[in-house]
This record gives C-alpha cells, structure tokens and sequence, in this order.
C-alpha cells in the first residue's frame, strides 16, 4: 500500500504547529509527519492516555519539557514518550516523524492544565 505524500490529511494542531497523517487500516500503530516553529501545545501540556509515541526529528531543533526532564533534541535524535507521560514541545523549524502504537486517536489525546 502506498500512500502519497498529498494524500496525507494536514491538521492544524495550534498555531504553531501543524501534523500530515498518514491514514491506513492497521490499528496496531500510526505515522505522521509534525512541523512546529514555537510552542506545543500552544497553552498547558499534552498527554496520549493509550499510546506509545515516538518523535523522530528529521531537521530542525527543539526541547521536549516533560514530567521525565527537559530534553534538547536535534537532527537524527529520537524521543520515546511513554503512555500518559506529560509534555509540552518547544520547536525551531522542527520537523518530525511521529509513530504512535497502538494507533492515534483524537480521543486518548488529551490537553492538561
């Protein structure tokens, strides 16, 4: 199955942030593509209450600040957030992979005061 670059579906995340799904049938896990130049989420924190997510960055540079740390990431880095694990994204033209397992819903994706 091959899915086109301009088949992914843009969400605007914030106004500092926009993600490209990648949409197929599995459910075991789900890939997209963010870009964030300022802050994510734009207020509070975020956390995923089902998912495994991983952060690939594919150029581009940010600090991940989470419950675990704060974190400079860069180039060839990759971040692991763990289920429920609470964060917020500084990014400076910072392009990212992202892979969720089990897949990512809008649901278990949930903004935390």
């Amino acid at each position: 199955m091959l899915i086109k670059k301009s088949e992914a579906r843009k969400k605007q995340a914030s106004p500092d942030c926009a993600v490209w799904e990648y949409e197929y049938p599995s459910k075991n896990f789900s890939f997209a593509t963010s870009f964030i130049n300022g802050r994510y989420p734009q207020e509070q924190k975020a956390s995923n209450t089902k998912c495994e997510e991983v952060y690939y960055v594919i150029s581009g540079s940010g600090k991940v600040h989470s419950d675990k740390g704060d974190f400079v990431i860069n180039p060839g880095d990759l971040y692991f957030f763990e289920k429920g694990e609470i964060y917020w994204v500084e990014g400076k033209q910072l392009l990212l992979s992202i892979v969720n397992a089990p897949a990512w819903t809008p649901e278990q994706h949930k903004i935390i005061d």
